[in-house]
Formats: structure tokens, C-alpha cells, sequence
């Protein structure tokens, strides 16, 4: 009997261990789960980014152009910044501007921006975000240029970039003063047309000019001449069918207007006049 205690006392301290060591191995799997429940929770706070890829030239200063490689400037700041707010990642896509439109259209890219003018006749093919910057245009010539306004274009040469509302100003131009019109794909080019002697006059858009004439300094061979034309506003192209990309643009861009953030950005690439 004595014995049979001594074996029921045992096995009492047996097994008072053995649910301590559950006990513990328990708690270590609470901790655990909570642990990543915690960690599941926080990743399930935030949706998981939607990767989206946008089209962009990469010599169009101070909207896109490169420092080191690297893609940057103003619409390029903005669009990152918007889809921040819009839990979006960016996969930047190089172009010539006048693929853009095409890509859009074959659902190559998801979005794209570069200085796009919203106009009905691109409204036809694809959507638009929200305007984000209002533009302009000017005739550009060399300082020593006789040039000092579209009275003065008779019989010149204007060079304009392909597939731009320059290009569509150039030609109206061209019919009223008898001019002709050279169609190039970039803006280094153009200048250089100018600067050669090959061309009179290169329309752009005015922020773009203003801010190269400002950054060459004293050594700009340019000058805008001529009142500034009235241009589109520009937004951010999306294709066809993609509503849902368009409302999340939108609301990104209001949320960076309404922090201040867009003013930011902005005062990084133009002055106040």
C-alpha cells in the first residue's frame, strides 16, 4: 500500500511536470502566433502595391531627364509621389514621346507622363488623370536672331517635336507665313538644329525652354521670343478601361494638393514668376 502511494506520488509529480512543460510550450506558441498574427495584421493593414508600369521620356528637362543614370525631374517626383499615396510601385519605361500614345493604346504600359497635353483628340484613345500643370508655348531662336515674333516667320524653317501640340502650332504657322516645318523625335536635337544654322525657329513648351535658358546661364545661345501661346493642361495618360487606375491617380494627386506636398515639388523646378 505504502508502495502503491509512493507510485501514485510519483507519477503526480510526473505529470504536474509534464503540464508545466505543455504550459510553457504553449505560451511559447501563443507568443509566437501573436507574434506573426502581429506581424500579419500590419501587412494586412496596408493592401499589397500594385505594380503598374509608366511610360516616360528621359530628355525632357525639368519634367524627365537623367542625373546619374537615374530618372528624375518634376513629373517624375510627382507621379512617385502620387502613387505613394495611392499604394501603387512605379516601373519607369523609357520612349520616344510619339510612342507613348501607341503604347497606351496596345495596353504596353498601364500610364504615362512626360509634359501630355489632355486634348480631345487623345481624350478619343485614352484616360486622362486630373490636370496637374498648366502649360504654354514660345518660338525660340538664337540671340542674334532677327526673329522677334511669328510676323517675322515668312519663308523660315520651324522645327517642332514629333507628335506635340509644338508640332500643331508649327504647322498652322507654317500655312500662314509660308513656312516649312521640320518634325524631330527629341528636344537636344531640335536645339542643335537651331544652332546649326539648319533651322530659324524651334516652338516648345515654355517651362521646359525657360528652365534650360536658365540652367545654360549666360552661356545660352537661346531666347524666347514672341507672346507665350496658350497650351493644354497637362495629366496623366492611362489607358482604356482602366477607370480604376484613374480614380486612385486622382485621389493621390488631391491628397499631395491638399498636404502641400504638390507645392513642394513644384517649387523644386520653377519659380514663381
Amino acid at each position: 500500500m505504502n508502495k502503491q502511494k509512493k507510485v501514485t506520488f510519483v507519477n503526480k509529480i510526473i505529470m504536474t511536470a509534464l503540464i508545466g512543460v505543455i504550459a510553457l510550450a504553449l505560451a511559447g506558441c501563443g507568443t509566437g502566433t501573436d507574434s506573426e498574427g502581429s506581424e500579419d495584421d500590419s501587412n494586412a493593414s496596408g493592401e499589397t502595391k500594385e505594380e503598374i508600369t509608366v511610360a516616360s521620356v528621359q530628355d525632357y528637362p525639368p519634367f524627365e531627364f537623367k542625373v546619374d543614370e537615374e530618372l528624375t525631374g518634376f513629373d517624375v517626383e510627382l507621379v512617385e509621389a502620387v502613387a505613394e499615396k495611392a499604394n501603387l510601385t512605379v516601373n519607369w519605361k523609357n520612349m520616344k514621346f510619339d510612342g507613348i500614345i501607341p503604347a497606351l493604346q496596345a495596353n504596353q504600359v498601364d500610364a504615362a507622363v512626360s509634359a501630355i497635353g489632355i486634348r480631345e483628340d487623345r481624350l478619343e484613345v485614352v484616360n486622362f488623370s486630373d490636370p496637374y500643370f498648366e502649360s504654354g508655348l514660345s518660338l525660340i531662336t538664337l540671340k542674334d536672331s532677327a526673329i522677334e515674333g511669328e510676323e517675322d516667320l515668312e519663308g523660315k524653317t520651324i522645327v517642332a517635336k514629333q507628335g506635340t501640340s509644338s508640332l500643331k502650332l508649327a504647322n498652322e504657322l507654317a500655312e500662314e507665313y509660308n513656312a516649312e516645318v521640320t518634325k524631330l523625335q527629341d528636344d537636344a536635337t531640335m536645339y542643335m538644329e537651331l544652332e546649326n544654322g539648319n533651322a530659324d525657329v524651334v516652338i516648345n513648351d515654355y517651362p521646359s525652354v525657360a528652365y534650360k535658358i536658365n540652367q545654360d546661364g549666360e552661356d545660352s545661345q537661346l531666347q524666347l521670343v514672341g507672346d507665350k501661346y496658350p497650351s493644354e493642361d497637362y495629366g496623366i495618360a492611362i489607358s482604356k478601361g482602366s477607370e480604376g487606375l484613374v480614380e486612385k491617380m486622382n485621389t493621390g494627386l488631391q491628397e499631395l494638393k491638399d498636404s502641400g506636398e504638390f507645392d513642394e515639388i513644384y517649387s523644386k523646378y520653377f519659380s514663381e514668376e
